[in-house]
């Protein structure tokens, strides 16, 4: 079973979730006796807890294992990525489900982001018809004419005056914010 699936089963009784949530507010951990006075069913849903690798013992202590998301965070990206192959580091957190999903304010992150899409997307000795980018681009965004106008703005693709071929071209550094 998927890590983050048996994490929200292990955390899905409101039982357990106030045992884990007073486990991680007893800094530095609370031992089982503790817990037991607190929680009468404790001693259950510990081991629930310690199944799922919420909890760890230590010096008679249990203890949150923060780990456990963390985990659970890169295997699901693993299993279901949320941006598309090959996207740079720096902006794969603007996409969710292989599509962007926040468009950034900040210039020097819109940039990068059009950056990788002209990198993964268009080959710098090639000829593309309007149609052509428009389909490309409406498999990132759900604003192709947006993302289009931007990389032309940003000098990462040209188009003739007629505005019916494109190629890619690289853009010049950033200056300024």
């Amino acid at each position: 079973m998927e890590p983050s699936h048996v994490i929200v089963k292990a955390l899905a009784d409101p039982e357990r979730l106030r045992l884990f949530a007073d486990i991680v507010l007893a800094d530095p951990g609370a031992s089982v006796t503790e817990l037991k006075e607190r929680h009468p069913h404790a001693e259950k849903a510990l081991i629930r807890l310690f199944d799922a690798g919420l909890v760890t013992r230590e010096d008679g202590k249990v203890r949150a294992a923060p780990g456990a998301f963390r985990a659970a965070a890169a295997a699901a990206r693993e299993a279901a990525p949320a941006a598309p192959p090959g996207t740079s580091p720096e902006v794969a957190q603007l996409y969710s489900n292989g599509r962007i999903s926040v468009m950034p304010v900040n210039r020097r992150t819109r940039v990068a982001l059009l950056r990788d899409i002209a990198r993964r997307r268009f080959e710098f000795d090639r000829v593309y018809t309007e149609a052509e980018i428009t389909e490309t681009l409406a498999a990132e965004y759900h604003d192709p004419l947006q993302l289009r106008r931007d990389l032309i703005d940003e000098l990462l693709l040209e188009r003739t005056l007629g505005g019916k071929e494109y190629r890619r071209r690289e853009a010049p550094p950033i200056t300024g914010t």
